[in-house]
């Protein structure tokens, strides 16, 4: 196995979206930004190592998730493992042993939101964001970064919009860091076809800060949109090349604070 496996996973994916309808897998590979999945990297126990990454343990368990923002191409999957009972990975197989399947509306997601006003996102796997008309990419998740990054996921997919501009300036005025731990990995991880980049893991630590800028209602508003594009950044995963499975986050709101920091 490689060192960072979001990319094979994501080619586990296609392949086997390809099995079942080679024009679905198309589609997922070719379309434009951004793409309806977001997956994470295996997770395995290693016996041993290599200049080229790990040797996988015969017979330990794995696993990996991956997560559709559009539902209709779960079928593909699901059919899939009621065909196979494995998948191929890095020139092998894996066994299947169990699946499990869940879902959540997007209505659902922005019922059940709360107000937002402290919380920590820790993010799990290598995160960068992209920057437009450089090459360069950010390195920092500052706020306005990732909660508008999010909302364009968001507004792709869910029926329910927002306004994207009026939200960023919200943000900008009123969210802010307040602690983080954070660290840079020092070797770029190939990530295929390539290409290698880097990224941060860790957390950071947000809060909301008034302005008088706005009225108390869209302050209200904002802030249990703030808590579901957190929900929602659980199945997306959030800036560049999180179909890698890079970006995985997870969400603590304010009452899990101050015991739930570790990475």
């Amino acid at each position: 196995m490689p060192r960072f496996t979001g990319h094979v996973v994501r080619a586990m994916l296609l392949a086997m979206v390809g099995s079942v309808d080679g024009s679905a897998a198309r589609r997922l590979h070719e379309m434009g930004e951004p793409k309806p999945y977001s997956v994470t990297p295996i997770r395995f126990k290693a016996s041993g190592r290599t200049d080229k990454g790990f040797i996988l343990a015969p017979g330990a368990p794995c696993g990996f998730s991956v997560r559709f923002l559009d539902d209709s191409y779960m079928r593909y999957v699901v059919r899939y493992f009621t065909e196979h009972g494995d998948v191929e990975a890095c020139g092998g197989r894996l066994r299947v042993e169990s699946v499990h399947v869940s879902s959540k509306s997007y209505e659902e997601l922005y019922s059940e939101a709360s107000e937002a006003r402290s919380f920590i996102l820790k993010f799990l796997t290598p995160t960068y964001f992209s920057k437009w008309g450089v090459e360069f990419h950010e390195s920092f998740p500052q706020p306005v970064s990732v909660f508008t990054n999010l909302l364009r996921l968001w507004n792709e997919f869910s029926p329910i919009k927002f306004d994207r501009k009026t939200f960023r300036g919200w943000v900008e005025g009123s969210i802010a860091v307040s602690g983080y731990h954070l660290r840079r990995d020092m070797k770029p991880i190939d990530v295929g076809g390539g290409r290698a980049v880097g990224g941060f893991k860790g957390w950071c630590a947000y809060k909301f800060f008034p302005s008088e800028e706005y009225e108390e209602r869209t302050h209200r508003d904002f802030l249990k949109l703030l808590y579901t594009l957190c929900r929602f950044g659980e199945f997306s995963n959030v800036g560049g090349n999180r179909t890698g499975g890079f970006g995985v986050i997870k969400f603590l709101p304010e009452n899990k604070n101050e015991t739930n920091r570790e990475t």
